[in-house]
């Protein structure tokens, strides 16, 4: 079982490690994915570094959180508010299948919304 989870790293100590990068080519160039990632990473850095930088991205993540709290509002209110219709009546008729047909619609949406 612990073959399945190799990963391919090995733990060394100080030593170790040392020899290990005195044996690696210094003229190593890093991937164009790698050069992008790190400009992605740089910027980043660069704009959460400042009080600025900082409030731009919380205001952007701010906007993307009310968006989805939105998004998910518009596929409950309804719901409940058509389960708060006729309050003199104490029973509700929803034919199973049409019930699990639109229960599992709406759970789509919902997931949809929360996992992307």
């Amino acid at each position: 079982m612990a073959e399945e989870f190799d990963f391919g790293f090995t733990a060394v100590n100080e030593d170790e490690l040392s020899n290990i990068l005195k044996n690696v080519p210094d003229d190593i160039e890093p991937s164009e994915d790698i050069i992008a990632i790190k400009d992605k990473l740089d910027l980043i850095l660069e704009l959460n570094s400042t009080c600025e930088g900082a409030s731009a991205v919380k205001a952007q993540y701010d906007e993307l959180m009310k968006a989805k709290f939105d998004e998910i509002e518009a596929l409950i209110i309804p719901v409940l508010q058509n389960l708060m219709k006729n309050e003199s009546k104490d029973y509700l008729y929803w034919p199973g299948k049409q019930r699990k047909a639109q229960c599992e619609l709406q759970l789509e949406k919902t997931l949809k919304i929360t996992r992307s």
